[in-house]
């Protein structure tokens, strides 16, 4: 049975060579695997083969280790989905509402819990983000349970350990691409802040919703919520605290990448040259997981603004500046390699090939788990393949490097 004739054929062939390349095979290579011969999957290819057979695209597909639909359609497939079993311990967490109350005990106690708060932020900050599904739920629980147990000063200290475990659930939820649970423990973290009596804990809470409605596309709103949030807290720039500084400046930068991705360069422009007065004032400051939430520095600012140029396709202009971004202690890991990964992306997009190959492998060697959850890798390394031979491929080690990331034809 043949599946396509004239235009079809050409169509299947494409994407039969396309796919070939993706899985960094020669025609040759591809013949053998699939016993047939390299007179067919060369013509099919080029398009100049009338029909083909069935079970011949039943055994390329095999060989490919496709499903044979692969062949007869375009398809963009999720990057990861973490699925509701990853995440159902977080959604019984947050959708049921509160634990029950508890007796006091050793976990309750404060400084325990302080610890485990850090331990989490650890877990997120190096991308072990199954161990930090698996340990927010007891954690908020047991938070919760001692914000009702605890009074004055030391209740105020529970909500605030409360908050910032929520903030992580948040962002976990974020990387494993669940944006309305996400939005959602967003919502019950500013209501424990705000319970806190801490504005300026609220406002960093807030910071989350930016992403997920940027992944949304969302941007207008990502923008606003920013801005109403850093306009609720606006310091002193000669008088206001290292922390307060920071959560107003994250929230300016984060409403500058929203404006960007909403064509308005120079809102986002102006929005990342107030973030940059307050990140001068931080510049000292060193990254402390207690305060993660908080974490800003000038090579932030600098990071954003080369993101900002490639969301406005200009690749030579992201290059330039990325001349000027360093890493320092201060920047968060997954800060640093999301900007390594611009880069990349403005390396392929200047058909630098080879230094965006050695920048994604960077960041595989800096954390290697963050990097097969982010779709954009999934993207640049799918551009590489396809403007790639299969030999440099493999000479270079993209072809290791697509298989390692889990790159789909």
């Amino acid at each position: 049975m043949a599946v396509a004739t004239g235009m079809e054929s050409w169509a299947l062939g494409s994407r039969v060579a396309q796919v070939r390349r993706r899985r960094s095979l020669t025609q040759a290579e591809l013949a053998e695997a699939a016993g047939v011969s390299v007179d067919l999957v060369c013509k099919l290819e080029a398009g100049s083969k009338d029909g083909v057979r069935l079970s011949s695209l039943h055994a390329l597909a095999r060989a490919l280790a496709v499903p044979t639909a692969t062949f007869l359609e375009a398809r963009e497939g999720p990057v990861m989905d973490a699925g509701d079993l990853a995440v159902l311990p977080l959604r019984r967490m947050l959708v049921p509402g509160p634990a029950a109350s508890r007796a006091e005990g050793p976990s309750l106690l404060l400084a325990s819990l302080r610890g485990r708060v850090l331990a989490v932020t650890r877990a997120y900050h190096q991308a072990r983000y199954l161990e930090a599904v698996q340990a927010l739920p007891e954690l908020v629980s047991d938070l919760t349970a001692a914000a009702g147990m605890y009074a004055n000063e030391e209740q105020a200290t529970a909500r605030q350990y409360l908050a910032q475990a929520l903030m992580m659930t948040a962002s976990v939820l974020m990387q494993l691409r669940h944006e309305d649970l996400a939005c959602e423990a967003v919502r019950q973290a500013t209501q424990a802040a705000e319970a806190a009596g801490d504005p300026v804990l609220a406002a960093s809470a807030v910071d989350r919703y930016r992403w997920a409605f940027i992944r949304q596309g969302r941007f207008g709103d990502a923008e606003d919520i920013c801005v109403r949030a850093a306009e609720a807290i606006e310091p002193s720039i000669a008088s206001a605290s290292p922390t307060h500084l920071a959560v107003w400046g994250r929230l300016l930068k984060g409403a500058s990448a929203a404006a960007a991705r909403n064509n308005r360069p120079a809102r986002a422009k102006e929005l990342l040259s107030i973030a940059r007065a307050s990140a001068v004032r931080v510049a000292d400051e060193r990254l402390d997981f207690a305060r993660y939430w908080a974490a800003f520095s000038p090579v932030s600012v600098d990071a954003m603004a080369v993101e900002n140029a490639m969301t406005a396709g200009d690749a030579p202009q992201a290059l330039r500046l990325a001349q000027g971004v360093a890493r320092d202690e201060n920047l968060p890991l997954a800060t640093w390699t999301r900007h390594v990964l611009a880069v990349a992306e403005a390396r392929t997009a200047t058909r630098d090939y080879p230094g965006a190959i050695r920048a994604v492998q960077d960041i595989r060697q800096l954390t290697p788990e963050w990097l097969k959850h982010q779709k954009l890798a999934h993207h640049i390394l799918t551009d590489l393949l396809d403007a790639t031979s299969v030999r440099r491929a493999k000479q270079s080690g993209l072809a290791e490097l697509a298989r390692f990331v889990g790159v789909e034809p």
